[in-house]
């Protein structure tokens, strides 16, 4: 009497539900990544209501035509990095004569209707060179936008 044993296991494991699964998370996360971009381009510009100046070291002014001025002195853009740094230079040296510990500050003026991105580009060319960058603000729109 010889008895077989008919215990035979299938140890495959189905993968096409979990694969579904995965490309239908894959097209969800597509979609809802697509609708929501920020929109980082509308931000609005600073506003003060402060009377008290800011130290001003060096003037950096942007007009709405692209042309640099580096303290009143028109700069063209491929000269402004090293206008600034000999700006710079020239002011470390003037604070060290007068015995000044404060640090070389560049004030930025530009119109609202700037781009956030020329921003951020002189933003990274101010920690390049070392120095601190303020956006300069105008006092008197604080006033314009309560009204």
């Amino acid at each position: 009497m010889a008895l077989k044993k008919r215990s035979k296991f299938n140890a495959e494991f189905n993968m096409s539900s979990l694969t579904d699964i995965i490309f239908l998370l894959l097209i969800f996360f597509m979609l809802t990544s697509s609708l929501t971009s920020p929109n980082t381009q509308d931000i609005d510009r600073p506003v003060s209501n402060s009377k008290t100046p800011s130290p001003q070291n060096i003037a950096l002014d942007l007009t709405e035509n692209g042309i640099y001025f580096v303290d009143g002195s028109e700069t063209k853009d491929s000269e402004l990095e090293e206008k600034l740094k000999v700006r710079i230079y020239e002011e470390r040296l003037k604070n060290k004569e007068k015995n000044i510990k404060t640090e070389v500050t560049i004030v930025l003026s530009v119109k609202n209707s700037e781009t956030t991105g020329t921003i951020v580009n002189f933003m990274k060319m101010s920690n390049k060179l070392g120095v601190r960058l303020i956006l300069a603000t105008d006092p008197n729109k604080e006033a314009e936008r309560n009204n």
